[in-house]
């Protein structure tokens, strides 16, 4: 089996050694030469170089396979991708050929691309998780499509992906970009559970007192049960880690966050398609206000610094507190999957998607058994819920920043007590005549329902 391979970054170098070293023959490219020979040194180094090509540009890539062909791209998302795809079709690449977008892409422009290269080629989507460390020794792949070409590359994605109980992490979740949303969607997911670790961090830091190191001894006794993920996994050495004084590491770091625009199209998609995910687009928002100082509307949004104040913390009920809030960021970002896949009927399994999540990728965690079990078992989880009721009253009375412990309290809230909608209905009415529903399910208007005196201006 021969397959190339376009662009050879982090990502791309390390899938690269990845597929060789599972035994296919891989033809790689790169517009950079450096990034070619750092490759063929790595094979050498493996004892793996006869399975290596690297060649100088793109036509001499497709001379060397035998159709039908088998192309991926690792390349920057945006307009790189269709320069690849054009270039490629001047090379040669014909109707029985499959080209895979596997960079971070917005799906938007997987469905778009699929349709302007449908008489080019097959063009194919799959979203990738787990850096560079994943892409080396096994990711999580995310892919999507029925095009033809797959049944070639299926039985060596299976071998490249991490496995989890001896199955692979790597599915066809769904039909057209369906791949692209899901990762998305996952780096959506990812953007919360970091957040949530670090107000979890804050809370005990700031809020209680502890240093870095207690803090991590915490995580790791979380880490020992069933609260093991990777992302706490990796919070907890970050905090264990010191400089040369015994300044803990977080210390020494600026408190701004980059993004690369994952986290923002989760929010912006769910918005568009009316599905709820605070906690989501919560944590996105955290890192656009440590960004502030920056910001053209700096001025108008700093203000003074202000006084917190200490608490005592129970970590038993913290504890709960973070499993159930963390629960419910999975649910929220598989919430907007579903409802993404009904509205583009894009048929996606959500059992295979969690399948792709098992090990691998950056949101790995040992209770994804638990939220396989849906809305019924979180309704179960009755102490939990009281847990992040109580701890997300003591973290706001500190006068610290929770937004997203904060957003996921007021999720679940809505969603299971009473809610306050049937005065904004009626307030939409009373100015813009938008109408109102009653509980009969009839659409209506205030007038129709009371005589109104003049109304208020």
């Amino acid at each position: 089996m021969q397959v190339a391979l376009v662009g050879l970054g982090v990502m791309g170098k390390n899938l690269a050694l990845n597929l060789i070293e599972k035994g296919m023959t891989l033809v790689a490219y790169d517009k950079n030469p450096d990034a070619g020979a750092e490759l063929l040194s790595c094979a050498q180094s493996l004892g793996v170089e006869e399975r290596l090509h690297i060649v100088s540009d793109l036509g001499d890539m497709v001379r060397r396979l035998e159709p039908p062909r088998s192309v991926l791209l690792l390349v920057p998302a945006g307009e790189l991708v269709d320069a690849v795809c054009n270039e490629l079709i001047e090379a040669g690449v014909s109707k029985g050929d499959i080209i895979v977008d596997c960079g971070n892409s917005n799906y938007k422009d997987g469905i778009a691309r699929k349709l302007k290269y449908q008489n080019k080629f097959e063009f194919a989507t799959m979203g990738i998780s787990g850096g560079a460390e994943g892409a080396r020794h096994g990711p999580a792949m995310m892919a999507s499509g029925s095009e033809g070409g797959w049944e070639r590359l299926v039985p060596w994605f299976e071998k490249v992906a991490a496995s989890y109980n001896s199955e692979s992490c790597f599915a066809r979740v769904g039909q057209s970009a369906s791949g692209h949303f899901v990762k998305m969607v996952h780096n959506g997911i990812e953007y919360a559970l970091m957040q949530l670790i670090a107000e979890v961090y804050h809370l005990l830091r700031i809020g209680t007192g502890r240093s870095p190191k207690e803090v991590a001894e915490i995580f790791e006794s979380w880490s020992e049960g069933e609260l093991n993920s990777y992302l706490l996994s990796i919070s907890r050495h970050i905090l264990s880690l010191e400089d040369s004084n015994q300044t803990p590491l977080v210390d020494l770091i600026d408190n701004k966050v980059g993004a690369k625009g994952t986290g923002l199209w989760t929010a912006q998609n769910a918005l568009e398609l009316g599905i709820a995910v605070p906690s989501l687009v919560a944590a996105v928002q955290a890192r656009h206000l440590t960004n502030t100082i920056s910001t053209l509307a700096a001025k108008e949004m700093t203000y003074q610094a202000k006084e917190t104040q200490k608490i005592d913390i129970d970590l038993e009920e913290l504890k709960s507190a973070f499993y159930f809030a963390s629960l419910l960021c999975y649910r929220q970002g598989l919430a907007l999957i579903k409802g993404a896949s009904r509205s583009h009927q894009w048929k996606v399994d959500l059992a295979k998607t969690l399948q792709t999540w098992r090990a691998g990728c950056i949101i790995r965690a040992d209770y994804l058994d638990d939220i396989a079990k849906g809305v019924d078992f979180i309704d179960t989880l009755e102490n939990e819920a009281k847990a992040l009721r109580s701890i997300t009253g003591q973290a706001i009375q500190t006068g610290l920043a929770f937004p997203v412990l904060a957003s996921t309290q007021t999720y679940i809230a809505t969603l299971s007590t009473p809610s306050n909608g049937h005065l904004v209905q009626a307030q939409r009415d009373y100015f813009g005549e938008h109408g109102i529903k009653t509980h009969s399910g009839e659409t209506s208007h205030l007038t129709d329902l009371v005589d109104l005196p003049e109304k208020v201006r």
